[in-house]
């Protein structure tokens, strides 16, 4: 997939195609190849040349870990995401305290938690389902640097890309400690001005991260993730490539998590059901070719759905296959007349090889508050 960035965001990993200019070139030994070292981006950067195509398909992410099954990983995922909400607790009470950030101290903090995202990212994407309303800045913070991290972790980000990304991600919404609470939590629709309130958000925190010197990268992202694609989001009217990195990436987990989780004025949407919503704002509110990219990580079924499967039995997603994403891997955990057994993971995607009218598939996302059930029970 081509994808035309500013060379000031290029990662040593990306594989470059080409100038995207239109008049000058990159030299033979820099195109059609991956960026092996800082030097080369430096190379690129002397050259006058503001923008590049890379191929984030072949664009090298470095990954030393050993992978895991769902299984093996779900338990240290699970510690890594309560040790990673500590260090976004610590972030907003530093703030409230008008403290200053050690960004290279959270990202210490968080690095477990990126490492288990690098083994299998299906555990602590499970985990992003299980927010509870009454911690909702907190969970949904995190849950977004999470899902940012799996997406740029899927686009070639490198490493300390994706920490940085994170971090952005859980300083995203800081503006909103200095909004008034009974704002923030109105269940019923709000006004004209009360809408203008919540959009200075943005600008408050963008403001603290400035004035408390943070890098720069987070500073205009934070500012700027809720510009959409067109040109119709705030505080800048941003549109396309115009719109930092992390904050077009932001933009859509941001997204994804919120319509999932339970808020005062509705009720969560099934996983299915939000990526559904977010392709119908392709190239308008989202970068449609990122949008594209966190559909085939996260699946047409993301984790944490409750399906029921076509010979008649129940269970919960608990891994996404990226080459297809209608055939996930699924911990069935109902039998065909609604009674628990004993768990038995599936790969719908070996399944679906085998002779035709046999195949075992998804044919309903369900909201499990149909059956009010804990989806936490069935994730572990």
């Amino acid at each position: 997939m081509l994808e035309k960035i500013k060379t000031t965001n290029l990662q040593e990993g990306m594989f470059v195609v080409c100038s995207a200019n239109g008049f000058s070139s990159l030299p033979t030994e820099l195109s059609n190849t991956p960026i092996s070292n800082k030097a080369d981006i430096s190379a690129i950067l002397q050259l006058n040349i503001n923008e590049v195509l890379i191929d984030s398909e072949k664009s090298a992410v470095l990954n030393s870990f050993p992978q895991t099954t769902y299984s093996e990983e779900i338990l240290f995922a699970r510690e890594a995401y309560n040790n990673a909400l500590s260090c976004v607790q610590k972030i907003f009470h530093t703030i409230e305290q008008e403290g200053s950030l050690e960004i290279s101290e959270y990202k210490k903090d968080i690095s477990p938690l990126i490492d288990s995202i690098d083994r299998n990212n299906s555990a602590a994407a499970s985990l992003t389902v299980l927010a509870r309303a009454d911690r909702y800045l907190h969970t949904h913070s995190l849950n977004t640097a999470i899902l940012s991290a799996i997406l740029g972790r899927y686009i070639g980000l490198s490493r300390e890309a994706v920490e940085e990304l994170s971090i952005t991600a859980m300083l995203m919404n800081i503006g909103q400690l200095w909004l008034p609470k009974q704002l923030m939590n109105k269940k019923g629709k709000l006004s004209r001005d009360e809408f203008k309130q919540i959009k200075i958000h943005t600008l408050k925190g963008y403001k603290y991260l400035a004035d408390h010197d943070s890098p720069q990268g987070i500073i205009n992202s934070v500012k700027s993730h809720h510009e959409k694609y067109d040109g119709t989001g705030y505080p800048q009217g941003l549109s396309g490539n115009d719109i930092p990195q992390y904050a077009r990436i932001i933009s859509i987990c941001d997204s994804y998590d919120a319509l999932t989780s339970d808020r005062p004025y509705r009720e969560a949407m099934t996983p299915n059901s939000a990526i559904k919503h977010l392709y119908s704002m392709a190239n308008s509110s989202f970068h449609p070719r990122y949008l594209e990219s966190f559909i085939k990580c996260v699946g047409i079924y993301p984790v944490g759905c409750f399906v029921k499967l076509s010979d008649g039995r129940y269970g919960v997603v608990v891994t996404n296959t990226p080459k297809a994403p209608l055939l996930p891997q699924v911990k069935i955990v109902f039998n065909s007349r609604f009674r628990a057994i004993h768990p038995e993971f599936v790969d719908l995607s070996k399944r679906s090889d085998q002779t035709q009218g046999n195949n075992l598939e998804i044919v309903e996302c369900i909201h499990p508050k149909t059956f009010k059930l804990e989806l936490d029970r069935f994730l572990w």
